[in-house]
């Protein structure tokens, strides 16, 4: 059976030919071609990669094999996290968020000399008390307590109290290096306080690893003045003390209540 070619399948919607020019030069009757052409009007021109009919939307509009466009993700919405590191504005540079603090506010190590009653107070900031070695001359005994509670004492002539804390490195938390008190400010976090008497005719001096540096007068008539040290979440606080020009260490040690720690007590207090 020979295949018509000059003709349109209208039974099939489905499907769609395009008529060959061969097919059209074949048919040698004009009317033939004038009843083909009345039977089933021509298809509309389609690009050749179209496969879907235009005598049959419907059918085509279902059975379409065209790829659609997936539809446009939604823009996320802004974080509303708080995350440690914060930005000022889009694409700046990542700050580090301010750590709230419950400290008062207090003068710095550079913006006073002297510490007496007029500036009782000074604070180092975080870089000032972590770095280096804090030296005090003229001290001439040490007390320290240290974040585990161990108490003890030296003094400048190598007599000891209670009990000695030592850091990772076999270094002494507090002690004294050719007569000058030192605190190892590398291990700050250890200490708890400590406290530095010096002899109540000559001034205490305070220097850290930047050059700088605070005195305490000497004694003026009975009252002098020691220094007391205290560690608050890593930041040092000094503070002049007025106290008895005459009084022993043993008897500052008990009023600001240091109680010496036993070898026993701190081997309980240990890890």
């Amino acid at each position: 059976m020979a295949l018509n070619r000059s003709t349109l399948r209208t039974d099939i919607t489905y499907l769609s030919r395009r008529v060959k020019p061969a097919a059209r030069a074949d048919t040698s009757a004009p009317a033939a071609r004038a009843e083909a052409s009345a039977a089933a009007p021509a298809p509309a021109a389609a690009p050749p990669s179209s496969a879907v009919s235009t005598a049959a939307p419907a059918a085509a509009t279902s059975l379409s094999l065209s790829r659609t466009p997936a539809p446009a993700s939604p823009a996320p919405a802004p974080s509303t996290v708080t995350t440690p590191a914060a930005t000022t504005s889009a694409g700046a540079r990542p700050v580090a968020a301010h750590r709230p603090t419950r400290l008062f506010p207090a003068p710095g190590i550079g913006e006073t000399r002297l510490l007496n009653a007029q500036t009782p107070m000074i604070r180092l900031d975080r870089r000032q008390s972590a770095i280096g070695s804090l030296l005090v001359t003229g001290a001439t005994s040490a007390a320290w307590e240290s974040s585990k509670h161990v108490t003890g004492a030296m003094s400048v002539d190598g007599t000891v109290s209670g009990t000695s804390v030592t850091c990772p490195g076999n270094r002494p938390l507090v002690g004294y290096v050719d007569g000058t008190a030192v605190v190892a400010l590398r291990h700050v976090r250890e200490l708890r306080r400590a406290l530095f008497i010096g002899h109540p005719s000559a001034p205490l001096s305070v220097e850290i690893f930047d050059g700088g540096t605070v005195t305490l007068p000497a004694a003026d008539g009975e009252t002098g003045h020691i220094l007391s040290l205290t560690a608050i979440d890593g930041v040092i606080e000094l503070r002049a003390e007025p106290v008895p020009a005459r009084a022993d260490a043993p008897l500052h040690w008990q009023e600001f209540g240091f109680s010496m720690t036993t070898q026993a007590a701190a081997r309980r207090q240990g890890p």
